[in-house]
């Protein structure tokens, strides 16, 4: 349930008592900032939040450990999306951007 990245950016499987000490480390944030970014006054905010948000009853084996979230005036908009991977999360959260650019507008 719990997860932290090794040097190569894999997602690894660790213990409630590493995973806290990664996550509270004074690490820097490009170890845990996939991308973060501003555009068209949103905040586009891509991060490896190490706690697995897979609640399939179905697959308990694939951590979902990535979000982007899309926030503007400090407030989230109603936009979330989940990884398993750095690659994924980096390839969604150009998605997010280009959301964004296209006035956040739902796809049809």
């Amino acid at each position: 349930m719990f997860y932290k990245l090794d040097e190569n950016k894999n997602v690894v499987k660790y213990s409630l008592e590493e995973w806290s000490t990664f996550i509270e480390s004074k690490i820097s944030p490009n170890q845990r900032h996939v991308a973060d970014e501003v555009i068209n006054g949103k905040r586009i905010s891509t991060v490896f939040i190490g706690l697995c948000h897979n609640y399939s009853p179905f697959d308990n084996e694939t951590p979902i450990v990535f979000e982007t979230m899309i926030f503007e005036d400090g407030e989230s908009l109603d936009y979330e999306d989940r990884y398993t991977t750095w690659q994924e999360a980096e390839e969604g959260h150009k998605h997010a951007v280009q959301w964004v650019k296209d006035g956040c507008k739902e796809e049809d």
